[in-house]
């Protein structure tokens, strides 16, 4: 049964007038989703809220312009676009979590002593080392670096970050990741390193050496616009070029998958988002590529769903995600 929500009218306009960029106004999306998430009170079981937030959108998305202009026919097809156009809601505005919800939290900026510095889940920091290097610090990673830098500029990192390296020829800047270290006299790179997934570094200005701190034959010598990886299968990859005007994509606030398995979406959203995920069913060979900007967790599942046949359930920080083989 469909739901009789009070001021449909003004909720359709409302969503209208946003996803036609006619509206920005944060009290306009407050209300929507202070409307979706009011649906819940709707359902008498847990599985049930799905099907009414499915009526609720096709209600109202009526009342709404397709892309092409065209009127759809087939409701699953309308909500299927209504996953396209919160994107570009996402893109417009802001808000709680919900209908609406911006990813990281804003960078803040401080000065850094000697210690260790560890980022929450969500959060995107910049700081300051002591001889002033900046550091951008993504999601869930932290930096650790010794009392007496800045003479002894070590740092050892866990996660990823993005480094602007002071030049000091008197003391390189050794970054050490694992078995892996980066060492550098004036730079900026990215550097990411997760728990059993190799290395990778992007130069973006300057020079750097990269190399295994227990092989010397295991090393190399990267200039602007290079990137490496390594692996403890492979060791170091062979160097590739990549285009400097690109920030990494946490830095502004993107989630990319490029061909990704089921298990680097599982650690990506888990990194992002404070969540536990459980992957059931046979569809681990299934990949995907795409890009979210400052999208909810649940917009990001609710698109995967439809690219990739899955289902998903979400309680509270728990999230379970039951594939199908893909051809």
């Amino acid at each position: 049964m469909k739901r009789d929500f009070m001021d449909s009218q003004k909720i359709k306009e409302q969503v209208r007038k946003l996803f036609n960029q006619e509206a920005k106004d944060q009290s306009n999306i407050d209300r929507l989703n202070h409307w979706y998430q009011s649906l819940n009170e709707t359902a008498s079981k847990p599985d049930d809220i799905d099907q009414i937030r499915t009526d609720s959108w096709e209600s109202i998305l009526d009342a709404i312009q397709p892309f092409d202009g065209q009127k759809e026919k087939d409701s699953k097809s309308i909500f299927g676009k209504w996953i396209w156009k919160a994107a570009i809601l996402l893109l417009l505005c802001g808000g709680g979590y919900g209908l609406l919800s911006v990813l990281p939290d804003k960078e803040t900026e401080t000065f850094l002593g000697a210690g260790l510095y560890t980022n929450d889940i969500g959060k995107v920091s910049t700081f300051f080392l002591p001889d002033g290097t900046k550091v951008w610090l993504s999601t869930g990673s932290q930096v650790e670096y010794a009392e007496d830098f800045p003479k002894n500029r070590q740092v050892r990192l866990s996660g990823e970050a993005f480094f602007e390296v002071v030049r000091n020829p008197d003391f390189p800047f050794v970054i050490t990741t694992g078995k892996i270290s980066t060492q550098v006299l004036g730079t900026s790179f990215n550097l990411k390193s997760y728990e059993n997934a190799g290395v990778e570094l992007s130069v973006y200005s300057g020079k750097v050496k990269f190399f295994n701190q227990k092989s010397k034959l295991d090393s190399a010598i990267l200039l602007k616009g290079e990137k490496v990886t390594w692996t403890s299968e492979k060791g170091i990859s062979d160097i590739e070029l990549f285009d400097i005007e690109q920030l990494p994509d946490w830095r502004q606030g993107k989630i990319s998958f490029d061909n990704a398995g089921i298990d680097v979406i599982q650690s990506t959203l888990e990194r992002w988002y404070k969540v536990d995920i459980k992957i059931e069913g046979k569809g681990r060979n299934c990949h995907y590529s795409g890009e979210f900007t400052q999208a909810s967790l649940e917009q990001i599942l609710e698109t995967l769903s439809y690219a990739l046949n899955l289902t998903y359930k979400i309680n509270d920080t728990n999230v379970t995600i039951h594939t199908k083989p893909c051809e």
